[in-house]
């Protein structure tokens, strides 16, 4: 196979689910083999940092991969996958087409195209005469390169897998809503501690395993969607209530972020009970649908809203952040206070719309 062997990186995920677009990564090891399968170094990360995991994780493979050492993980595109959205999700740069990367669970299927029994990591660990259990999988690579079927170099070997399965190692995205939070996590830096190898060019260009955070340097951080839940509240005049919250000045639709494990309905209840003292009756409340719009108080960030629509004759009160109400008397009042970009652009047409039905 050639001198690649005398350095082999490892990586083990721990995912919290099967599927690839909701699933989060809880915790990882990456580690780096000598040629006798020995740990030159290894990088742990328990459930306990969670919150560091997956820009660490990233740092670490994309220092490694940069170096040439061929990357060994089972099953790299649920592992992979995940990172990649994980990186995405967080607004972390994501890997740029990890390779090589070899995959005990397709290099098999090339080595052995008629088995037909468990493909399990502990099955092929037994079948290869591998200890199971930690790492295993660059073992077992260690050990399929001694087979005769076994031939080419990680590039070769990471191209014939590509052809194996579409996108593979990393799954294509179609849509990048479809992994975002209902509540956006602030991204934590790519290397926020010292467990993480990194360049260091200072002597001769060599990789530096020890710590080195004064060359850590975190990339600008990804725009990203702030989730909530609003609501058009119309009075039985036909008037629209706007809110402004403390410390700001321009007025919106009141409703709130969603917080995490929350439905839109939940957060939307909360907010107008918190905010108006309203109590919200679901079954005379109507969902509009998302829409995006530029935040008013974050700049550079998108508004993503649920949006609901309800009549009320209650007395509704300014209450909790909110410092002032106003009521809009129909949707072309635009010019009396200052209005979010959500309200203009998108709730005054929704309301204009459905309000000649209602009042």
């Amino acid at each position: 196979m050639g001198n690649w062997q005398e350095r082999l990186a490892v990586a083990e995920f721990a995912i919290s689910g099967t599927d690839l677009d909701t699933a989060r990564m809880v915790a990882a090891r990456v580690a780096v083999l000598d040629e006798d399968g020995s740990e030159l170094a290894r990088w742990d990360w328990g459930s306990d940092r969670a919150d560091a995991v997956v820009g660490e994780v990233a740092q670490t493979l994309r220092t490694l991969l940069v170096l040439g050492i061929p990357l060994a993980t089972f099953d790299a595109a649920t592992g992979l996958t995940v990172l990649d959205h994980e990186c995405r999700r967080r607004g972390i740069e994501p890997l740029a087409e990890p390779a090589p990367v070899l995959d005990p669970l397709l290099l098999d299927a090339l080595i052995e195209p008629e088995y037909e029994g468990s493909r399990t990591l502990n099955a092929m660990a037994e079948r290869y005469d591998v200890e199971p259990g930690s790492l295993a999988a660059g073992r077992i690579v260690r050990a399929m390169s001694e087979r005769d079927e076994f031939s080419g170099t990680p590039s070769n070997l990471h191209a014939r897998q590509r052809g194996m399965r579409d996108g593979w190692p990393v799954l294509p995205l179609e849509d990048i809503r479809i992994i975002e939070d209902t509540q956006p996590i602030p991204a934590p830096d790519p290397r926020p501690s010292d467990t993480v190898p990194m360049f260091d060019f200072s002597d001769g260009g060599m990789l530096a395993l020890e710590p080195a955070p004064e060359r850590a340097v975190a990339p600008s951080p990804a725009p990203r969607r702030i989730h909530v839940a609003a609501a058009i509240v119309t009075d039985t005049a036909g008037r629209a209530i706007v809110v402004r919250k403390q410390g700001t000045t321009g007025f919106m639709q009141p409703g709130g972020k969603i917080e995490r494990g929350e439905s839109a309905l939940a957060t939307l209840i909360r907010e107008l009970r918190e905010e108006l003292g309203l109590e919200v009756d679901v079954d005379a409340t109507e969902f509009l649908g998302s829409y995006e719009a530029a935040a008013l108080n974050e700049p550079g960030q998108t508004v993503r809203a649920e949006v609901f629509a309800l009549v009320t004759d209650a007395d509704l009160t300014p209450a909790a952040e909110i410092d002032a109400v106003y009521w809009l008397e129909s949707p072309d009042d635009t010019d009396s206070v200052e209005l979010a970009p959500l309200t203009l652009d998108v709730m005054l047409p929704l309301w204009a719309a459905r309000r000649p039905a209602l009042f």
